[in-house]
């Protein structure tokens, strides 16, 4: 990864706060954090960053060591896996920027091409990174196959016309943030559609743009666990949706959250 060294003019861009949901990422978290740090310190913006932690391995030091040095940098720490979308709702509430950005702490997308984006919340809400429409992305067919069935089914039951729900990067006016997150329960990786559902019932202006991305080869991904617990959720969420929610009887509710709200 290439250190962030451009100067940027940050006068007409805005507070922003960095949210990372990190869960046992201590072989990747440095790096990025490294790139972050470059940013802030070279441009001095109205910026933190907010590390949520799961996890038991060694990410918290490293973390930690990096709180100490710079300012802007904080951390919340839970020792069981409360799920990407429980981490990052763990500490939305805490950020205090004017637009928030939600980034994975694997480093697969260059810092400055978001940063690069910045301009364009003078005319979007809600900014999504699209790995799929870049030419050039290494992206396996392992993952790439069933996103892109996954994507088109959220298309056609939610009416979200995103081409990549599931990018892990995204920048997002906090106030929104924080009013859409409130009302997202699941905790899982499915939380990206049930954020853009609700964000879209919001009003917000929802653009995309392509980015370039740098496939991890040691990426959590778990095609099977992934696939069960997305695929049960798009389900799940499509009759919490509808009037047939009522006809759901309690068990299975109560099932549905003890075992796949968190993968």
């Amino acid at each position: 990864m290439q250190s962030v060294q451009t100067k940027y003019d940050v006068t007409n861009i805005p507070s922003v706060t960095i949210i990372i949901p990190a869960y046992n990422e201590e072989k990747r978290i440095g790096r990025v954090l490294q790139e972050i740090s470059e940013f802030i310190t070279i441009n001095n913006p109205n910026w933190n960053v907010i590390v949520s932690i799961d996890g038991n391995d060694g990410t918290e030091e490293i973390v930690k060591d990096y709180s100490k040095k710079y300012s802007f940098i904080s951390y919340n720490k839970k020792g069981s896996r409360a799920g990407k979308g429980g981490a990052i709702k763990r500490v939305v509430t805490e950020a205090t920027g004017e637009f928030t950005i939600i980034m994975d702490a694997d480093g697969s997308v260059n810092f400055q091409a978001i940063a690069d984006n910045l301009s364009l919340v003078n005319n979007y809400d809600v900014i999504l990174f699209d790995r799929y429409s870049k030419k050039g992305n290494r992206i396996p067919a392992l993952r790439r196959i069933p996103s892109r069935g996954f994507n088109a089914l959220v298309k056609v039951l939610f009416g979200i016309r995103v081409n990549d729900t599931q990018c892990g990067y995204k920048i997002i006016r906090t106030e929104m943030l924080k009013r859409a997150f409130s009302q997202v329960s699941i905790t899982n990786t499915f939380f990206d559609v049930a954020l853009l559902f609700y964000l879209k019932r919001s009003g917000a202006r929802i653009g995309e743009v392509e980015v370039a991305y740098n496939h991890d080869d040691e990426s959590k991904f778990n095609i099977v666990s992934e696939i069960m617990g997305q695929g049960v959720s798009l389900v799940a969420f499509r009759v919490r949706h509808s009037r047939f929610y009522k006809y759901v009887p309690e068990w299975a509710r109560n099932l549905y959250f003890r075992k796949f709200r968190w993968i």
